[in-house]
């Protein structure tokens, strides 16, 4: 079993959410991964999944291939309590409507009207529920000329001006690979019905929370943004920075934060220092002429291990790190000293090593209660927690309620 720091296990049976009912109206990632926040964090988060399956659960080839769960939907699967409803059957939707009256937080990502066609929007939850905290996840807003449009990570990359962050004029665009913006939208959802749990505290009633894709990742991008609109520069984080091939792999060196970057590394490798050429002479001209800079060192750092580079950056204080494949980042010491590797049970593969949170709380550490599971796994006992009769259940079962 992983454990904290320390030396605690990370499965923990009581959160500090513990008494939070959550229900999950959502798919992909932006609200399946909020939710897991709070069901890490010790809320009871119901999953409301279509008969069919959440989208995730078909988009992982591999283990379609092997006939195994989705490794994507298995990321984002723990720590709920699985309830399969048809939603456009009367009678799923009735049992909803039974879950938000004695539930504190709904959580959805469908898009704008969706919701409210299926008389699920907050005018009518809040008026069966008033403390109901209602969070909505949008791709380009809730209104607009816009908020039609399907929300996807990377279309909000490419149209917010991600994509096209520190690149010339003549560059393709380029895409982070992970979702970051889903990611980033999820973690926000999150603050939101935080913060409005909060507040329902004092007023004693909920309200709606809400963000969308586009404005999360024209949040993440607040540095670029401020340069632009104050001084109409571009920053460029990406051209202050350098990858060097070494002899068994490859080094990030960072231009940042030193005055004379080049000069320790010349000193670093014994190079001759170049640092006092008049072009070379600031920190700016170093950025400028970053070809010349890596010209210089290339060869050197080429006949070097990775590690011998490091150490020898590292020696004169130069920000530098090892560039690391995904399996080589898992298996590192201070990854395993963090904790930031759960093991979670999936089914039919046994208990593998899945990204927990990377929040910790000393006295109520989120942790892992419930492993994925298939569709409709808790069926009867969600009901039967909300108070369903056995009788209830199997006729609602007999009605196609669950698909």
């Amino acid at each position: 079993m992983n454990t904290q720091p320390n030396g605690k296990p990370v499965t923990a049976k009581v959160g500090a959410l513990n008494g939070i009912v959550v229900l999950e109206v959502g798919m992909v990632m932006q609200v399946p991964l909020a939710c897991q926040v709070l069901g890490d964090l010790g809320a009871d988060v119901i999953k409301i999944e279509r008969p069919q399956g959440d989208i995730t659960r078909g988009l992982d080839f591999e283990a379609t291939r092997v006939g195994g769960m989705s490794s994507y939907y298995a990321a984002m699967g723990r720590n709920k309590r699985l309830l399969s409803l048809d939603l456009k059957n009367p009678v799923a939707k009735e049992i909803l409507l039974r879950l938000v009256d004695k539930a504190d937080v709904l959580l959805h990502n469908f898009r704008p009207g969706v919701m409210e066609r299926l008389g699920l929007g907050y005018a009518e939850l809040s008026a069966r529920n008033p403390g109901l905290v209602y969070a909505a996840g949008f791709g380009f807003g809730e209104t607009g000329p816009l908020a039609d449009r399907p929300g996807q990570d990377m279309l909000a990359q490419a149209f917010s001006g991600m994509a096209r962050g520190g690149l010339e004029e003549n560059d393709p665009p380029h895409l982070t690979n992970s979702p970051i913006v889903d990611y980033g939208a999820a973690m926000s959802l999150v603050q939101g019905v935080l913060a409005a749990l909060i507040e329902r505290q004092t007023s004693g009633r909920g309200q709606v929370v809400s963000t969308c894709l586009y404005d999360v990742a024209l949040a993440m991008q607040l540095c670029e943004i401020a340069s632009e609109s104050i001084y109409g520069t571009k920053t460029n984080w990406i051209k202050q920075s350098i990858f060097f091939k070494t002899f068994d792999g490859w080094v990030s060196v960072v231009m940042l934060f030193r005055d004379n970057p080049l000069g320790l590394m010349c000193n670093a490798l014994g190079l001759p220092d170049i640092s006092m050429r008049p072009e070379l002479s600031t920190l700016s001209g170093q950025v400028e002429h970053l070809s010349v800079v890596k010209a210089h060192c290339e060869d050197a750092i080429a006949a070097l291990t990775t590690e011998e580079v490091v150490r020898k950056l590292s020696e004169v204080d130069l920000l530098c790190m090892p560039v690391n494949e995904i399996a080589d980042a898992i298996a590192q010491e201070q990854t395993a000293h963090n904790g930031i590797m759960w093991d979670v049970e999936v089914p039919g593969r046994g208990t593998v090593p899945l990204v927990g949170l990377p929040v910790r709380l000393s006295r109520t550490p989120p942790g892992v209660r419930i492993h994925p599971a298939p569709i409709g796994a808790a069926n009867d006992e969600v009901l039967s927690s909300f108070g369903f009769s056995v009788e209830a259940i199997a006729e609602a079962r007999g009605k196609k309620a669950f698909g």
